[in-house]
């Protein structure tokens, strides 16, 4: 495994995290069980993974839970990772609200604490922005919480370069966590210039396109889960189907290589310029060995040529 200071902190994080999103469950996703993902988070501590980063929304508050009760042996060697910002009023998707008060951010630090069954946060992050709160409140609020030791780092999650650089007037963010994978390039242009040159690591979620990138999926595909209902992505209409095209000639990369669809998106990520980390989720620890895999080698010139070709930025 190959491990990357992050925003030049001293936290060492592997190149692959494990992105816990996936193993809350409802209403987002459909998992196999919590002794499944139990078994996924300890494959991925055995494969060198120390990264694991979650956040309170995810299946409000399981996900956040069964890592504190899972990884608690071995916490002194892992990276927690999560978040604040979103607030639910019932467990259902219309129920989730944007709130970075400092009022409940410091509510929601005490919940994420007690849930994962630790005193501290390594990385805490806004998990989007609250158009309807200052980001000097938002960031006063967690550099109160960095001095009292109850989190050792600050980031933003799905910000633009304009609110990094309001938060960055009042103090120090580390990272920033955007969607980013080969059919979404939209941080290439400004976002990562601007965070290679303030030193903040970039932790890519959704490097599979939530899933479209493995190409277990095609044109027929019809999901009934979160990306059925337009939340995020591109997951139905002539915008799916033209990604489909671009993933069945990755398949055809791959198979070339003698890789898997997924490894080749993977592999690609990890060597994109100011990229830290990609956070992968994973239903099992079977998947969760292959998804390794994709570390280790480097993709040819022409590979990299085609791919980049079929997967050019837009915009």
């Amino acid at each position: 495994m190959e491990y990357r200071k992050l925003g030049g902190t001293d936290l060492e994080i592997s190149a692959i995290g494990f992105g816990a999103w996936g193993i809350g469950g409802a209403p987002f996703w459909n998992n196999e069980g919590d002794a499944a993902s139990a078994r996924a988070l300890r494959k991925a501590l055995d494969l060198g993974i120390n990264f694991f980063d979650t956040a309170p929304v995810y299946g409000f508050g399981h996900s956040e839970t069964l890592i504190g009760k899972t990884l608690k042996p071995v916490r002194d060697k892992v990276i927690y990772a999560t978040k604040c910002g979103l607030r639910w009023s019932q467990k259902a998707l219309k129920g989730i609200s944007h709130n970075a008060k400092k009022s409940s951010i410091f509510e929601e630090i005490e919940d994420s604490l007690k849930r994962m069954q630790t005193d501290y946060i390594d990385l805490y992050q806004v998990h989007w922005p609250d158009s309807k709160t200052p980001q000097e409140e938002t960031m006063e609020a967690l550099l109160e919480l960095q001095r009292q030791g109850k989190i050792r780092h600050i980031g933003v999650s799905n910000y633009s370069v304009e609110q990094m650089q309001a938060c960055l007037k009042v103090g120090r963010i580390v990272s920033l966590q955007p969607e980013y994978s080969l059919v979404n390039r939209s941080i290439e242009k400004e976002t990562v210039p601007f965070c290679r040159e303030n030193h903040i690591g970039i932790i890519a979620y959704s490097p599979l396109a939530s899933g479209v990138l493995t190409g277990k999926y095609d044109k027929n595909t019809r999901f009934t889960d979160w990306r059925g209902k337009g939340i995020i992505g591109t997951f139905s209409g002539d915008g799916y189907h033209k990604i489909i095209d671009r993933v069945e000639r990755l398949k055809e990369l791959a198979g070339q290589a003698g890789k898997t669809c997924g490894q080749m998106a993977i592999n690609w990520i990890v060597h994109q310029p100011g990229l830290t980390c990609a956070l992968l989720g994973v239903k099992n620890d079977k998947q969760m060995e292959e998804n390794v895999q994709a570390l280790g080698w480097t993709l040819g010139s022409e590979q990299s040529a085609e791919i980049d070709r079929v997967f050019a930025r837009e915009g």
